[in-house]
């Protein structure tokens, strides 16, 4: 059994009432760690520690380039250690071995790096202004928030942790940052390393809690002066609510139900191959996960038999085997709702066409198998609601028009994908939803330099890029400066100045 500490104050510490929790591996149901759970208290030791290494100028008045510098080292040993990121996150999530190496380590590492290299950049703007007087000199200065609670999901603890820790880090920030209690492991690894590198302490914390507890601590404190929360949409609105109280700056990037558009032309082995992988990948338990595959009537039934073909040979179980597919959902407790929700379909009138059973040669680990329903209309609750698990919507279409339609028939607007050669006509429709991100003619692309996030109940603000860096973690500061009236020069005084 493995033990972790929390990091509060460049320090390892218990919780203030020695409670602890274990984290269970979801592919054995045994536990294999203990992490301490934190109290009030606790949050409010880790943000005043965050608070007043902010003030002191300890991070944030470091000149930019040795803010990147140090960040480059951190990520530097944590590439070191990138296979054992990899194996512990199979533990602690349940994804396999080969997936947790690919798309969430390494894909940790280039978003850090991106991060790193951002903190480098000019963040002074020089700003004409209309008809300004000939002495005056205006500027727009960016600035650091100052004190960010990061509220990180379990879906893909490292993944997301490593850049909710790096983009607020990169622009002069202090961080209190709170993982999941079920899959907290990863992010309290790479505090070790953020341990022994030069950032001061108190820049960086991380305390590990339920929702309930520490996340609402961290939404109301009133020395946060950010939050960014990346979760359910429900979960999402009651932290929004929570950090109104005090006006805080809030990024929220929550649920979604994306719809993968297919039009009449597309080429069926792509259509086929790319649904499976957007709607699979992590169990399904991905918020951008291409959850509704719409497709054109005329291509309805030759596609839905190459699926179930394809589907049933997703090899699910250990996820340490190098030829597991798809390991198990995190917890027991996901699993259920999942398999209610196959129910709901069931019951609806929708055609479970296979899977969404428990493989009987897997009595142990919350594995359950991929799922493809068919005869599904949109305004069905499996069409409807974030599922987040393997459970993919077949919905047939009439004509560009109904697919856009369908497809923003949804309380969400996270993402949506388009696939067709006619590459004018697939942009045509793409730019039709109304969604914070498009895919044409792939699944799971993520530019690092572009902005990610979403429109509706998929979140508030984005993140990522530029865009999202700047407009998440600065603050915009509007300076002019008069180069060179005298007083005499300055009449305008005298309007209410006394002579």
């Amino acid at each position: 059994m493995r033990e972790f500490q929390m990091y509060i104050d460049g320090q390892w510490c218990e919780s203030s009432d020695g409670r602890t929790a274990q984290v269970v591996n979801p592919a054995t149901e045994e536990a294999f760690a203990e992490v301490p759970l934190a109290t009030a208290d606790d949050v409010d030791r880790a943000v005043r520690a965050a608070k007043a290494s902010f003030d002191a100028g300890l991070w944030r008045d470091k000149d930019p380039a040795e803010r990147s510098r140090i960040l480059l080292d951190i990520l530097a040993r944590f590439k070191q250690k990138a296979m054992d990121f990899a194996l512990l996150e199979t533990q602690n999530l349940g994804s396999p071995l080969s997936h947790c190496l690919f798309t969430m380590v390494t894909s940790a590492q280039n978003r850090f790096e991106w991060f790193a290299k951002a903190a480098n950049r000019c963040f002074e703007e020089p700003m004409p202004l209309y008809r300004a007087p000939a002495a005056a000199f205006p500027y727009v200065r960016r600035e650091p928030v100052g004190v960010c609670a990061q509220i990180v999901p379990w879906n893909a603890p490292l993944l997301i942790g490593a850049a909710m820790m790096a983009a607020p880090l990169a622009t002069g920030n202090s961080v209190v940052l709170k993982p999941s209690v079920l899959t907290p492991c990863t992010l309290l690894e790479l505090a070790k390393i953020v341990h022994e590198s030069e950032i001061p302490k108190g820049v960086v914390n991380v305390v590990v809690g339920a929702g309930e507890t520490v996340g609402e601590a961290l939404a109301t404190h009133p020395l946060v002066d950010k939050v960014s929360f990346t979760g359910s949409s429900e979960t999402g609105k009651r932290v929004l609510c929570l950090a109104s109280s005090t006006v805080k700056n809030t990024t929220m990037e929550l649920g979604g139900k994306s719809a993968i558009v297919f039009l009449d032309d597309v080429d069926l082995e792509l259509a086929v191959d790319a649904a499976i992988w957007g709607c699979f990948m992590n169990a399904g338990q991905i918020c951008y996960a291409t959850t509704r595959a719409l497709v054109p009537q005329s291509l309805y039934g030759p596609f839905v038999e190459g699926l179930v073909a394809k589907v049933k040979r997703i090899r699910v179980g250990d996820p340490m085997d190098p030829q597991t597919m798809m390991g198990p959902l995190v917890s027991r407790e996901q699993r259920d709702r999942v398999e209610r929700y196959v129910k709901i379909g069931l019951r609806e009138g929708a055609t479970l066409a296979c899977g969404g059973r428990r493989p009987e040669s897997l009595p142990r680990g919350f594995y359950l198998e991929p799922a493809v329903f068919t005869g599904v209309d949109n305004r069905m609750t499996i069409a409807q609601e974030e599922i987040f698990g393997p459970v993919l919507c077949v919905i047939p279409y009439q004509g560009d028009e109904e697919a856009v339609r369908i497809a923003n028939d949804t309380r969400y607007g996270l993402l949506g994908a388009v696939f067709s050669p006619n590459i004018e006509r697939a942009i045509s429709v793409g730019e039709k939803l109304r969604v914070g991100n498009v895919w044409i003619n792939e699944v799971h692309l993520m530019s690092l330099d572009l902005p990610y996030g979403g429109c509706k109940q998929s979140g508030i603000g984005r993140e990522r890029g530029l865009h999202g860096l700047l407009n998440d973690y600065t603050e915009i500061k509007s300076v002019q400066i008069d180069l060179g009236h005298t007083r005499r020069q300055r009449t305008w005084y005298d309007l209410i100045v006394p002579k």
